[in-house]
């Protein structure tokens, strides 16, 4: 695994205030305020030998650039791409600009997440014991589903055959918590379904919409989280949430005390 594509070109409408002048990337997540949301991806990224990181940017491209320039120069070689959409459109576009610089050694994450860093350890070392064969979603089969989970199904050899935050809990096996890795011929087919529902002018839609419409002709397997802390973070409970198990994890001297 050589590089990251990390999608952080949202508004984040939904955290009001907290947002108001920064993506929600930039957001301070540790008690001394000496990491941001993006910081613990970059670091965990680095830690597990991926030194080229790819970043769609939008809204405050600016303000993101210059917090990477002053913590991480000399460390990491980033690239930027500018969604000039990012207003009107959803993360489709985003995923989509990225289209000619995606190959078979990038992983994709979403820019909202914190995650312990051993879920990133872990898919790296499942990665290279396959020989890159194989791609994987990362899902989290041990929480309690919610209306708002971006959740999947899978068939009966274990492969995602459905995702979508309206999937019947019940039936859903667990949530996709927004890091992907796709490879060869699954790959190829997301890039594709990208391009097609960008011409077809679905702007609406985004990226794991993109997969849901090739999953029928592709296998993905879930990559479990194996109980590890993650949050996606959208809202200002999340937020605090995501402070919290921060909190907790120094304090335990545990979960992210490594990128702290």
């Amino acid at each position: 695994m050589k590089k990251a594509l990390i999608l952080a070109a949202g508004i984040g409408k939904r955290l009001g205030d907290l947002t108001r002048n920064i993506p929600k990337c930039l957001l301070p997540i540790d008690f001394n305020d000496r990491n941001t949301l993006l910081d613990l991806s970059i670091q965990s990224l680095l830690d597990n030998g991926i030194s080229e990181i790819i970043i769609v940017t939008g809204f405050g491209a600016e303000a993101l650039k210059m917090h990477i320039n002053y913590k991480w120069k000399n460390k990491v070689s980033f690239k930027y791409i500018f969604n000039e959409y990012f207003k009107e459109y959803n993360n489709i576009y985003s995923a989509y600009l990225a289209r000619n610089i995606w190959d078979d050694e990038t992983l994709l994450l979403n820019s909202d997440i914190i995650f312990h860093p051993l879920i990133l350890k872990n898919l790296i070392q499942e990665i290279k014991e396959t020989n890159s064969q194989k791609s994987f979603l990362v899902i989290d089969d041990k929480k309690i589903l919610t209306a708002e989970s971006m959740k999947v199904k899978v068939n009966s050899a274990c492969e995602i055959k459905e995702i979508n935050k309206g999937l019947e809990i019940k039936s859903s096996f667990g949530e996709y918590i927004g890091i992907t890795y796709l490879r060869g011929f699954e790959r190829i087919k997301f890039i594709e379904s990208l391009e097609e529902n960008v011409k077809n002018k679905k702007l609406d839609l985004y990226y794991e919409d993109a997969i849901a419409h090739v999953l029928d002709e592709i296998s993905v397997p879930p990559f479990s989280t194996s109980g590890l802390s993650w949050i996606e973070v959208d809202t200002p409970e999340d937020y605090e949430i995501a402070k919290q198990i921060l909190q907790r994890s120094e304090q335990k001297r545990g979960n992210f005390v490594g990128i702290l």
